[in-house]
């Protein structure tokens, strides 16, 4: 027993060796480690590699969706890549055969490609995730997976090989050129040489036609910035650079006369209205006017034939308010209105917010707007029965909101541009009509409410009457409007027209005065009498009052309850990449 207990110790003490037992019992944990670190490192790259091709077949795939199986096939066949796409009805070889969706040839591959068509819209409000929305119609997105094995080395030794899956996301490049204003139904050209010349600070004297052929003439806006750079001699610049110089209305009026597509007859009003300017050098930024998007950083000259298409009236408008500075306008049209024996109009314009001008390039949710627009209106009528012999003041107060359009969506199928369509989600402006007198000074103050106050609309010696009233048209929810291609190639003009609001608004105004009456010995006259004889005179003048006011704004490029939108061109280009 002793001999053994001395032998054990001596064991216990002996230190021979170790490392090689140590190095025996670690081994085959540091090979493991090894063999993992391998095999992560060459998941790794698979999964790269199968976004990679994930990526990429999106892409070609999404420049026609509906062949979008095939299309992917031949990508992975013309990559070299071993990858079967699954259809309805099998799976598709990069060869183009088929084969059942159980068949035992399936391991011979290296992975199985499901593609998705749907719709994608770049809308910043939704998550990433949900701004593809699978089987929507019409497709205009594409949605590749691949599903692959893992390739492992060691791993596969002790567990079966995990699956990788990666997906990507393509969308073609779309975008419209689309515009928000009006048309001129009638013009009366006193009241528009008196609103055109009051906003250039000159006497206009155009002819009701002239007016009538710059409204019925459209013209490439792109194309006159062509003519404007070379005019000005500025070479080697982007059209958005072009936007923020500064310019003379003239020198646009003199583009505008050689813009390709001018008649003869245009061209001579352009060269009288520009010789009318005399000394004034008003200037102005034509960024003030249009948006260009995407196709802003092109150089000018470099347009790609898009056609963003305004009324030759729409531009001389446009640029004359936005030259305007946002002054006042002052008319006096005397007795020149059918059944008003004075008129006297103000009107002040709200400086256009530089990123929605009235005419845009842009993809979905891009957003046009006009001017948010105040006017008074100090109009005498004569009185009637026993108001006969009396003038009744009639004072109005008018603030326009403004209209908007926005780009809703724009749909792209496998034809491209020649068979897109494009849907505009539009607001009308709506207003708010007063009748009594306005603080001048914060007329033109459009960051508050001018206040309206009560107003003597008769003053004589027998009788004063003093009169307020106020109406507001409700808010208007968005209408959906869709341009078919054949309608945007032939840049068909669309109407929302909700009611006839502004009549609506004035005859509810005048028939709903609050009154003060003072009556002061007027002989045969109760309030009763005096209410009712107001009431005869006032009737009549709501149309011509209606009609001064409605061509105003027409002029001005608005309506009350209306909007004019058109689409005049829709770019469907090569699909990017969207997740």
């Amino acid at each position: 027993m002793t001999g053994l207990s001395t032998l054990f110790r001596r064991y216990r003490a002996a230190r021979g060796g170790n490392i090689a037992i140590t190095t025996a019992l670690t081994a085959p944990l540091v090979i493991l480690s090894l063999g993992l670190g391998v095999d992560f490192g060459a998941m790794a790259l698979q999964k790269r590699q199968a976004q990679n091709a994930a990526d990429l077949a999106a892409i070609v795939a999404a420049a026609r969706p509906s062949d979008a199986e095939e299309i992917v096939a031949e990508h992975f066949l013309a990559n070299n890549l071993n990858i079967l796409v699954r259809r309805s009805d099998g799976l598709l070889t990069p060869r183009g055969d088929l084969l059942a969706l159980d068949s035992r040839t399936q391991p011979l591959y290296d992975g199985i490609a499901v593609v998705e068509r749907g719709r994608y819209v770049a809308d910043p409000t939704a998550a990433v995730g949900q701004r593809f929305v699978a089987d929507a119609t019409p497709a205009d997105a594409v949605r590749v997976v691949i599903e692959e094995p893992a390739k492992t080395y060691f791993s596969g030794l002790f567990a079966s090989a995990p699956s990788l899956a990666v997906r990507g996301t393509a969308s073609a490049q779309k975008y419209a050129a689309f515009s928000l204003g009006s048309r001129l139904a009638s013009v009366q050209d006193g009241l528009a040489n008196a609103i055109l010349g009051g906003l250039l600070g000159t006497k206009i004297s155009l002819k009701a036609m002239d007016y009538r052929a710059l409204a019925d003439l459209d013209v490439n806006l792109l194309k006159t910035m062509d003519t404007l750079a070379t005019d000005l001699k500025l070479t080697a610049l982007t059209y958005d650079e072009l936007l923020k110089t500064d310019i003379t209305y003239g020198q646009l009026l003199t583009a505008l006369g050689k813009t390709t597509g001018i008649t003869p007859n245009v061209q001579a009003i352009l060269n009288t209205l520009g010789k009318s300017l005399g000394k004034t050098a008003l200037k102005l930024r034509l960024e003030r006017l249009a948006h260009l998007g995407s196709i802003g950083n092109n150089l000018v000259g470099s347009n790609d034939n898009l056609s963003v298409t305004a009324s030759v009236l729409e531009l001389v408008n446009a640029a004359a308010v936005a030259a305007n500075g946002g002054n006042q306008i002052a008319v006096d049209l005397g007795a020149g209105i059918p059944g008003l024996a004075e008129v006297k109009l103000k009107v002040a314009i709200g400086e256009p917010m530089v990123d929605t001008p009235a005419i845009r390039v842009g993809g979905v949710n891009s957003m046009v707007r006009t001017a948010q627009t105040r006017l008074t209106l100090d109009t005498s009528i004569n009185g009637l029965a026993i108001l006969a012999g009396l003038k009744i003041h009639v004072p109005l107060y008018i603030e326009v909101a403004s209209a908007e359009a926005r780009l809703a969506d724009i749909r792209c199928t496998g034809h491209g541009s020649a068979d897109a369509t494009v849907a505009v989600d539009v607001v009308p402006a709506v207003a708010e009509v007063a009748l009594g007198d306005v603080n001048p000074n914060a007329f033109q103050n459009f960051s508050s409410t001018p206040r309206v106050t009560e107003t003597r609309i008769v003053d004589s010696l027998l009788l004063k009457i003093w009169a307020k009233a106020h109406v507001t048209a409700a808010n208007l929810q968005p209408t959906r409007m869709s341009f078919s291609a054949s309608e945007i190639a032939a840049h068909q003009l669309k109407t929302v027209s909700t009611r006839n609001t502004l009549t609506s608004l004035v005859t509810t105004l005048l028939k709903n005065l609050d009154l003060r009456i003072d009556l002061l010995g007027l002989p045969l006259a109760t309030n009763a009498n005096v209410q009712s004889a107001l009431a005869s005179a006032l009737a009549p003048v709501t149309a011509p009052i209606d009609e001064l006011l409605y061509n105003t704004l027409l002029l001005l490029g608005m309506r009350v309850g209306e909007a004019d939108v058109r689409v005049s061109a829709v770019r469907c280009s090569n699909p990017v990449l969207v997740q």
